[in-house]
């Protein structure tokens, strides 16, 4: 692409969010929220829409107003393209497999073409054009966003409380060692080294602590360095000693705590989270239940963090040029289809309770917001058997196939009990071809009918 296409599809891109013609919808969700699965399925329905009957509640299909979509170049030269024609080759090879897990940041744009049938444009147009653009990006770097708010004392404090959870303590035990006999030796003559070799501690123990499923593990770039692998900028750490931070310290963890805050999160947030105007939060309620008790807290706490860190609002003509605001949330329990269709309910109001916090901020603000339960790539078969027993069928991870009884969602928070009866639920594996696109989904046309509807009319 030349530069005066590229200058034509920035021009584009500032005429079409002028006129609400551009929608740029963060796909939000931790490490294995299932964000890569979800993209996939969306692009999927998507782009065989007027072929397929799996749409009924998106309306413009169903309608027949949709002339149809296509990929798109997008204007940002600097990000990646995401991968979708990689993906469904990974989902529909001779040996199918889930894609790769997001390791670095992408997008890929959709140009949506359909009939509008409201106002003047629904009189004088035959056509009208809505692009959307989808960024991935990895988990583990979202985790980083609340950083920007605290300050390196703060940081430490709300470290110092996570660690007295008794497995993250239990992990840290060495590390914590480590740093008790550094800071009682600690001197002017050697900081430096003794800063990086606890850095390099506290990053084993992150990685120990992701291998056990935690979540709110900070900074992210430690546990996914990326191009700042070895760099000095992660050379620092929480202080998470009840004493004083020893003097030939303090200075410089504060110093490198700031310059990532300065030069690696806030770049990066200004780059890719400030021109969002639509969300779709992925949670995957399922693991955590099956996790156990204080990974599913660690959940809620990461969830309620991450939503601290967006823009909430309504978009003005002004704002959407210069500064959009989110303005329509989709908080969504993802990997619908281990369990049974009658405890989809029961999965989309746990959700509602884990959310409530997040959903009545929302509400005050007066920031429409749905919760949805859904499968962006449907794996599993439902059948009942003749004693009225609800199977799923799918397959495993060793390519067989498998039938297992449909696992229960709990009604509501569990309690002491029942985590100690525990959870387990299925994890099925793609088994498909070609042939079988648009892959299966759970409700993802009620997301798009969501997310997009308003803007198709």
């Amino acid at each position: 692409m030349s530069r005066f296409q590229k200058l034509q599809h920035q021009t584009r891109d500032v005429i079409h969010r002028g006129f609400d013609r551009h929608i740029r919808l963060a796909v939000t969700g931790l490490s294995g929220a299932g964000k890569t699965a979800l993209i996939t399925g969306l692009l999927e329905q998507l782009l065989y829409a007027n072929e397929t009957q799996q749409l009924p509640y998106f309306k413009v299909k169903q309608q027949q107003r949709l002339n149809g979509c296509r990929l798109h170049t997008s204007s940002n030269w600097q990000v990646s393209r995401f991968d979708y024609e990689g993906a469904i080759d990974c989902l529909t090879t001779d040996v199918p497999r889930w894609p790769q897990s997001t390791r670095d940041v992408s997008e890929i744009r959709v140009e949506i073409k359909y009939k509008p049938h409201r106002g003047l444009a629904g009189r004088v147009l035959d056509t009208r054009r809505l692009t959307l653009d989808l960024i991935d990006y990895p988990g583990e770097w979202l985790l980083d966003l609340p950083l920007l708010k605290l300050s390196y004392d703060e940081w430490s404090q709300q470290q110092q409380r996570l660690l007295k959870a008794e497995l993250r303590h239990k992990l840290a035990e060495s590390w914590l060692i480590k740093v008790q006999t550094a800071a009682n030796a600690a001197s002017e003559d050697k900081p430096e080294q003794q800063i990086r070799e606890l850095a390099s501690g506290y990053r084993s123990f992150l990685r120990q602590c992701r291998e056990q499923k935690l979540l709110l593990l900070q900074p992210g770039r430690m546990v996914l360095p990326g191009e700042l692998e070895g760099a000095p900028a992660l050379e620092f750490f929480p202080w998470p000693l009840s004493q004083p931070i020893p003097d030939a310290w303090a200075k410089r963890l504060r110093e490198k705590y700031r310059y990532y805050q300065q030069h690696v999160v806030t770049p990066f947030y200004q780059k890719y989270f400030k021109h969002f105007n639509r969300q779709v939060v992925l949670v995957d309620v399922l693991q955590a239940l099956q996790n156990g008790e204080h990974h599913f807290a660690e959940l809620q706490l990461a969830i309620n963090e991450l939503m601290k860190s967006f823009s909430y609002g309504s978009n003005s003509l002004l704002k959407r040029l210069m500064s959009p605001v989110i303005d329509k949330v989709a908080l969504v329990a993802t990997k619908a289809d281990s369990i049974a269709p009658q405890d989809h309910q029961k999965l989309t109001d746990l959700l509602r309770v884990m959310t409530q916090k997040q959903r009545q901020e929302l509400q005050f603000d007066q920031i429409p917001h749905q919760v949805f339960s859904v499968a962006g790539i449907a794996t599993s078969q439902i059948k009942k058997l003749s004693n009225g027993t609800t199977v799923l069928d799918g397959i495993n991870e060793s390519r067989e196939f498998v039938r297992v009884g449909a696992p229960e969602v709990p009604k509501a928070i569990p309690t002491a009990a029942d985590w100690q009866q525990g959870y387990i639920y299925p994890q099925f594996y793609p088994g498909f071809t070609a042939q079988n696109s648009p892959l299966p989904h759970i409700r993802l046309d009620q997301l798009l009918e969501y997310v997009l509807g308003d803007k198709l009319k």
